[in-house]
């Protein structure tokens, strides 16, 4: 067997391994538990001298596939693959974190982790302190061992900011603090945040992973040392992936290499296009020579991705307009699928958080994101303009 390291679109369709015998498709082992011989060997196993699966809440089979191949993506020891994006925030968190700990978290998150850390964590004696995205790194510097974990995203959800994540990664590791990145909007193709140094990486998988808006998942990676805590919490939290689902997750990430190309491709384009029409106030793109934060993103991305937003001339009965107006810029929410989709994130992924926090996350009315799909650029493009022009007739 060769010794020579795979590359990234490599490993999305075959793994490290190489398959000499048997199904050139992983099965999907549908069950909820497995037999045992006798008792003993039904206790080893429990005690996990054996590695095999008991019981598929603790560990499947077609799950543990998925897992060894995101490994070989991230360069990560550890991964588990969960029923959810929040899922695995959550076992992470809950398995890290306890009462009178603290958490640093960037200001411009999901609404979701949001409304997570602000509902239920910070109700379990968790102090959750924020700061602006651009101050992570300096914040955790100057905070002596302040923090058991720091939390982040790169590129941020739905403003495309970007956050040095070697510097993060550092400063975190002089502090002795847990770093954890969420990388949906990047994925394992587009940037690896382990191999510049952060413990925890996690992805909603429902998105780029899975590619093809049919499943939900999440994933979360890291040292086997850290993932122990994780893993027990997840067992007991109970969030588990089917294993028809880690099949589908599987088989979405056998062509995330390719999508992806076609994804930042399609994406760079609309955003040098749109950046040039006076009825569009900002385009925020980290592929842009003119995003804020180009040159941190040139150095640690190796593509900017599918994702971008747009800041509308407009208030939200005309953004409203433009978005429904969208023929093949589906009306939805969620992102990272084939198909382009379009929503309005004050009213659907950040409602219900105080303007002020839109305001720190320079989200208003008038922003729209836009998840960028497969499908031919100028059509793409065609059919924006044509929601431009309905909100000016």
């Amino acid at each position: 067997m060769s010794t020579r390291k795979r590359q990234p679109s490599t490993l999305c369709v075959q793994g490290e391994h190489t398959q000499t015998s048997g199904p050139a498709v992983v099965p999907i082992v549908q069950t909820s538990t497995f037999v045992f011989e006798n008792q003993q060997q039904l206790l080893d196993s429990v005690q996990g001298k054996t590695g095999k699966d008991v019981y598929t809440r603790w560990s499947n089979p077609t799950t543990k596939n998925v897992e060894e191949k995101l490994n070989a993506l991230e360069g990560t020891e550890d991964t588990h693959v969960l029923a959810s994006g929040m899922a695995a925030i959550s076992s992470a968190i809950m398995g890290l974190v306890k009462s009178g700990d603290r958490i640093l978290s960037s200001d411009s998150i999901y609404g979701g982790t949001l409304h997570l850390f602000n509902k239920i964590i910070s109700q379990s004696g968790v102090q959750i302190d924020y700061v602006d995205t651009a101050e992570v790194a300096d914040r955790l510097a100057d905070s002596g061992s302040t923090y058991k974990l720091c939390f982040f995203e790169t590129p941020t959800n739905p403003t495309l900011k970007i956050v040095d994540i070697k510097a993060v990664a550092d400063a975190a590791r002089a502090k002795g603090t847990i770093s954890m990145i969420d990388s949906t909007f990047g994925s394992p193709i587009n940037q690896r945040p382990y191999e510049l140094g952060i413990d925890l990486v996690m992805h909603s998988a429902t998105k780029y992973l899975g590619g093809h808006s049919d499943i939900i998942a999440g994933t979360i990676s890291g040292s086997k040392e850290i993932m122990a805590d994780v893993r027990s919490a997840a067992k007991l939290l109970g969030g588990t992936m089917d294993p028809f689902a880690s099949f589908l997750l599987d088989r979405g990430i056998k062509t995330l290499g390719v999508r992806m190309e076609k994804h930042n491709f399609n994406a760079k384009y609309l955003a040098e296009k749109l950046s040039n029409d006076s009825r569009i106030l900002r385009v925020h793109y980290p592929g842009l020579s003119s995003h804020p934060q180009h040159d941190v993103a040139r150095k640690q991305m190796d593509g900017f991705g599918g994702m971008m937003s747009i800041d509308l001339d407009s208030d939200l009965t005309g953004t409203s307009k433009f978005v429904d107006s969208l023929e093949i810029f589906l009306n939805a929410v969620s992102l990272g699928g084939v198909e382009s989709l379009a929503s309005i994130p004050a009213l659907s992924t950040h409602y219900g958080l105080e303007e002020s926090a839109l305001n720190e996350m320079d989200i208003s009315k008038s922003t729209v994101r836009l998840s960028i799909g497969i499908e031919d650029a100028v059509d793409l493009l065609n059919d924006l303009m044509t929601g431009l022009d309905v909100i000016g007739s």
